[in-house]
């Protein structure tokens, strides 16, 4: 599964934002912490290609609305606190966009959740983010050896 590629994109983009630059981030210590070479590659590459494309990774302060969205009682009794917490983190690390969270939302009430915690929201994005209808400049950057697994 992809949800451990968003994990590793959520420690890189919270590195950069505390004045880390790409080459200073530590590789070694997310292999050390059982993340594979695949997946830390494709967070790469993920990273990469929203840099090439022209898009901003990480929000200035300036560029920020400083409003977060008010969430109606019906999102509230199925989102638990986790998973609010993680849509707020992903789009203020620019990882969604205010779009992609209400995306998001959507997918998992449609999907019929009862409860939905970070977990089912790491699983939606992941899909969102690694569609490979919509991300095929994705695909030439991702390099698989025979013995590499994304889990």
């Amino acid at each position: 599964m992809q949800e451990k590629v968003i994990e590793i994109i959520v420690l890189i983009l919270n590195e950069m934002r505390n004045s880390k630059g790409l080459e200073e981030i530590d590789v070694k210590r997310l292999s050390n912490e059982g993340y594979t070479d695949a997946e830390i590659n494709t967070a790469f590459a993920w990273i990469f290609s929203k840099i090439d494309s022209g898009d901003e990774i990480l929000h200035t302060q300036e560029a920020r609305t400083g409003s977060h969205r008010v969430y109606h009682p019906v999102e509230k009794k199925i989102l638990k606190k986790d998973a609010i917490g993680y849509l707020i983190q992903l789009k203020e690390l620019g990882i969604l966009s205010d779009t992609d969270a209400e995306s998001v939302i959507d997918r998992l009430l449609s999907a019929g959740y009862q409860k939905a915690g970070a977990a089912e929201v790491k699983m939606i994005v992941s899909s969102m983010l690694f569609d490979a209808d919509n991300n095929s400049d994705l695909k030439g950057k991702l390099l698989l050896q025979n013995n590499d697994t994304i889990h």
